[in-house]
């Protein structure tokens, strides 16, 4: 009798000692303040890289759980099966996961278009070689022409920002993007070696990429290794092609409405702080993403607000969508991909800017 009542109070502690382990170490994701991210080592990194380590995720209280660095592409995937609770996205990737079925929402406006005129806070530039006969849309189909293909263009991935604009670009020029443009997929920091080998015939680069290339091209002596920019981001698609939002599960939206809303104060303080200090930003991303010289960073909306102007680009977006024929006339309106739920978290007295 005492063994059997022995083994049952044995039996006892060890489930209340599994019970409050289990308690003690859930994984962070279960954690009521945590959210999903992938920090990639990349251009997108810098607000993630900026939020550890200047301690904005902390401040508000909100536990960003890095579930490693999944590659941008494939982020829109991960949001879909659960990995990811949030991704930084353009308002193409956020149309094409409604369409697959995906229930998400843009909740604050991250990335934007600088309207400043600085070409090193712009959001794409694309390169070509020095000697290259390609100097305006108007020379795409002479190149088709002379070397019997299509021009040979590098993108990160088919479906982002790279090559909507430009067959934007091309078609407000008055030519056929799919007559005279071949997409080439290859990671940004892959390109400038590729561009050089022949292998495209334009990169189309992201900060800090496009800066390291071009700072390679001054420094050398080389005439064959020498780049020059063929166009870049605002001329290729006005003030909305820098646009990008934070894109949250409409799930995760229902279940934890205030980590969502601590995620944004905190991502968006530390968009703000990379603004107004680009070159400690730049060093930050630098040593993150293992470059030997301190990187260049993209500009951020200050405000985050999704206001009239805002939507007005979004509406850029889907026309060019359409005129890709990615989607249907009418498919898809401004309000479909957002929510204002969060609203109290933009700042409307800063510019979108």
């Amino acid at each position: 009798m005492v063994n059997k009542k022995l083994i049952a109070i044995v039996i006892v502690i060890i489930a209340i000692v599994a019970i409050i382990a289990g308690l003690v170490f859930l994984p962070s994701s279960a954690n009521a303040n945590s959210i999903n991210g992938a920090v990639t080592k990349d251009c997108s990194g810098t607000p993630w890289f900026v939020g550890y380590e200047k301690g904005f995720f902390d401040k508000h209280n909100v536990n960003v759980v890095d579930k490693g660095d999944i590659p941008y592409a494939q982020q829109p995937a991960a949001l879909s099966s659960g990995e990811l609770n949030v991704y930084d996205g353009h308002p193409n990737a956020l149309i094409n996961l409604i369409k697959s079925g995906v229930p998400v929402k843009a909740v604050v406006v991250t990335g934007a278009e600088p309207i400043n005129g600085s070409l090193d806070e712009e959001h794409m530039h694309w390169l070509v070689k020095e000697n290259s006969s390609l100097k305006s849309p108007e020379d795409f189909e002479k190149f088709v022409k002379d070397n019997g293909r299509k021009v040979k263009v590098g993108v990160l991935a088919t479906g982002v920002c790279a090559d909507l604009e430009t067959n934007a670009w091309l078609r407000k020029n008055n030519i056929t993007p799919n007559d005279t443009v071949e997409y080439v997929t290859l990671p940004d920091n892959q390109q400038e070696q590729a561009l050089l080998q022949g292998d495209i015939d334009i990169a189309t680069l992201h900060p800090p990429f496009f800066a390291k290339a071009e700072k390679d091209s001054n420094e050398t002596n080389d005439s064959s290794k020498k780049l020059r920019i063929l166009t870049t981001s605002t001329e290729a698609f006005g003030p909305a092609a820098g646009l990008s939002f934070a894109i949250v599960n409409e799930d995760f939206i229902k279940e934890h409405p205030d980590t969502v809303r601590n995620f944004i104060k905190a991502f968006k303080d530390a968009d703000r702080w990379s603004n107004d200090n680009r070159e400690e930003a730049g060093e930050i991303t630098a040593k993150n993403i293992d470059l030997p010289y301190t990187a260049n960073v993209h500009w951020y909306s200050p405000s985050g607000a999704i206001d009239e102007e805002v939507k007005g680009y979004i509406q850029d977006w889907i026309d060019a969508m359409e005129a890709d024929g990615l989607i249907e006339h009418g498919e898809f309106v401004p309000e479909d991909l957002y929510t204002s739920e969060f609203n109290d978290t933009w700042d409307t007295s800063l510019p979108n800017q």
